[in-house]
């Protein structure tokens, strides 16, 4: 049985041996909760493989989005959940510009860069040099990009409308604070040094404690 889990919530692939209680501790909420985000599981008899859904209702971090000179319109949340191992990190974005394909050698509006910047600053710039204080990519390992452990995956517009949440082993949510999260123009392409090539920063968040 395939669980499409709501966002804010932590999808856990059953394993041999998981039990309520025992994930309750895992996860630091209530066994009752569990229960209660998954009302057609029977927690006597899990099934291994399946997905259950971990309430996760309190962030340990959380960037307001604010649209800058390019992409006003753009506002949501990017959620840093504590997880085992690392982080769960869940992007709630409205607002995004329509998807317009490479023409002319340009590269396409969409999908967006995502990425966090090493400084939490989000002063807005001007459409020439949207938020020039926000830093680089934060890349603590020094790896290429691709791999620095603020490289997410693109955001997707949906009339607008991007939400996702993905697991992250590259760091804790109390790693990450005080920096900023970044949305760009253009796609990342993983490879261009030192920075996916993702064109010009339409939006800024700081993160901060929650």
């Amino acid at each position: 049985m395939t669980t499409k889990c709501p966002s804010g919530s932590i999808p856990h692939i059953i394993k041999a041996g998981d039990t309520y209680y025992k994930l309750a501790q895992y996860y630091n909420v209530s066994a009752a909760q569990i229960a209660a985000a998954n009302p057609g599981m029977d927690a006597g008899n899990l099934t291994i493989g399946e997905t259950l859904c971990i309430p996760a209702e309190m962030p340990a971090a959380r960037a307001a989005i604010r649209g800058g000179p390019l992409r006003p319109q753009i506002s949501g949340t990017v959620d840093f959940f504590d997880a085992p191992g690392g982080s769960w990190v869940c992007a709630d974005i409205n607002g995004l510009p329509p998807y317009k394909p490479a023409v002319d050698g340009q590269s396409p509006v969409g999908p967006h860069g995502f990425h966090i910047h090493t400084i939490g600053n989000c002063q807005p710039g001007n459409s020439q040099n949207p938020f020039p204080s926000s830093g680089e990519h934060w890349n603590p390992t020094k790896q290429p990009h691709g791999n620095h452990a603020g490289d997410f995956p693109v955001l997707f517009s949906n009339h607008g409308q991007a939400r996702m949440c993905f697991f992250t082993d590259k760091f804790t949510p109390e790693q990450v604070i005080g920096k900023s999260v970044i949305i760009h123009l253009n796609p990342d392409d993983y490879r261009t040094q030192p920075a996916g090539n993702s064109g010009k920063k339409l939006a800024c968040g700081v993160i901060e404690r929650v």
